[in-house]
């Protein structure tokens, strides 16, 4: 019986050792992916970061689509649209693939025309970022919840 006890605990040791590990491996991603996240914002909310610092951080495809000059039409655009950022809190992290390809990072926002906004940032297995978006969150009416409830 003391044999039986011994191995099982011994199994239930190296069992969380693995478990641990594994976590640690997710967790070294979503360091360098928050990091990366963390100069995008900055760099779309405030003029201390350059194009250059984010493109660094940039998948080759996404280079093409997001240039300089489209990268500043778009901070001018949030300016105009959302206002200064008040905070961005993180949110989520996900695997979006079962073979671990891609990662998707969620925070929320908060700017001073917009008081809740989803900022979403999806990246490859090599930590470049491959897209991104900016979507705006509304409390639901009371209107907008009967509607639902009905349809339901």
């Amino acid at each position: 019986m003391k044999k039986l006890v011994l191995f099982l605990t011994v199994v239930m040791v190296m069992v969380m050792a693995f478990s641990s590990i594994c976590m640690a491996a997710d967790g070294g991603d979503l360091n360098k992916e928050q990091k990366v996240a963390d100069t995008f914002i900055a760099a779309l909310t405030s003029d201390n970061v350059n194009y250059d610092k984010v493109s660094a951080n940039l998948s080759e495809g996404l280079k093409t689509k997001l240039n300089e000059k489209d990268f500043v039409g778009l901070k001018n655009d949030i300016k105009t649209k959302m206002g200064d950022l008040n905070q961005e809190r993180f949110f989520s992290f996900e695997r979006l693939q079962p073979n671990g390809q891609q990662d998707k990072l969620t925070y929320i926002a908060s700017f001073t025309n917009e008081k809740m906004v989803a900022m979403v940032f999806v990246f490859d297995k090599d930590t470049k970022l491959i897209d991104f978006g900016l979507m705006t969150m509304k409390p639901q009416t009371n209107a907008e919840a009967q509607t639902t409830q009905q349809a339901q």
